[in-house]
């Protein structure tokens, strides 16, 4: 070995797993090409999609960086139909991290807001050791992706189970109002393409033969799981259902794939965080959004401005 000083960099082996944990239930339909400084998530058949539109950045941006990553959606995601922007990236969490929302450094976010972008947080937990929960007043069963036979007993639990989404918007009609449907019956076929692929499971609590909770969890084949769309009917919340429904899913899925790394997203601070934590997920990762609905909103160069 020469004489000659090399810089040497120690990297975690779970470093941008967050964002990896966020990638694993994408539609079939939707393209993941890696680049030195950023990964692009693009889903031409539906542009609308945030998260399916997305660059992922490998690192946290300087804020003198945030206009060209822009340019850089505008560019790999924008030129497929993308009417929004949006960047992510993470930033790790210690395990014992405070149950706080955390706040992004004053530079980045004066940055954000002067390019017209605003700023979201999600933590992201790992799967530390699975701790036992009560059991509850509910019957938990995994369904599977509707058949040939239409209007069978297997159809008519996905499609109880996909109503529940609802609720993800809110608890009354009111907050249904605004729901895409075309947009949530595209999602459910798309989770459907990856059951068949026995790439998901969806899990259902019943209870009086109703179902009244359900969740998603993902896998990539490579190892790593994600928990996603729990949700429990407002009437039968605070009983214990979401918490054994996460409970028997992840356990499920450690029998047939022991050893996964299995992750899940909430909102900081959240019940749902509370939730997880007392499940024995451990914090990993904040992985931050510079989100605008509008790409037209968003000021700096646009394609075809100046010298790529």
């Amino acid at each position: 070995m020469s004489g000659e000083s090399a810089e040497v960099r120690v990297r975690r082996v779970d470093e941008r797993l967050g964002l990896a944990v966020q990638r694993v239930g994408l539609a079939p339909v939707t393209l993941v090409t890696y680049a030195r400084d950023h990964v692009a998530v693009r889903t031409p058949s539906r542009p609308d999609f945030r998260d399916g539109n997305t660059l992922d950045l490998t690192e946290p941006p300087g804020p003198e960086q945030l206009e060209r990553y822009v340019e850089r959606f505008r560019e790999s995601v924008g030129s497929l139909g993308a009417r929004h922007v949006q960047l992510r990236w993470e930033t790790p969490l210690r395990p014992d991290a405070p149950l706080v929302v955390p706040e992004p450094g004053p530079g980045l976010a004066v940055a954000a807001a002067e390019l017209g972008l605003t700023l979201h947080p999600v933590t992201v937990l790992l799967l530390g050791q699975l701790r036992p929960v009560p059991e509850p007043d509910a019957q938990l069963v995994p369904i599977s992706p509707p058949g040939g036979t239409a209007g069978g007993a297997v159809d008519r639990r996905w499609y109880a189970a996909t109503v529940l989404y609802r609720y993800e918007a809110g608890d009354t009609p009111d907050d249904w109002r605004g729901i895409d449907q075309g947009f949530v019956d595209w999602s459910v076929e798309q989770q459907r393409a990856l059951a068949l692929a026995d790439r998901c499971q969806v899990w259902i609590g019943l209870r009086h033969g109703t179902p009244v909770a359900r969740l998603t969890i993902t896998h990539d084949r490579q190892g790593l799981a994600s928990v996603e769309d729990v949700v429990t009917h407002p009437v039968h919340r605070r009983i214990g259902i979401a918490s054994a429904l996460t409970h028997r899913a992840v356990a499920a899925h450690l029998e047939v794939y022991p050893g996964s790394r299995v992750g899940l997203g909430a909102v900081p601070a959240s019940e749902a965080e509370r939730l997880y934590r007392r499940l024995g997920f451990v914090p990993h990762a904040t992985v931050w959004s510079a989100f605008a609905a509008d790409a037209t909103s968003v000021s700096g160069r646009t394609p075809g401005d100046g010298e790529r």
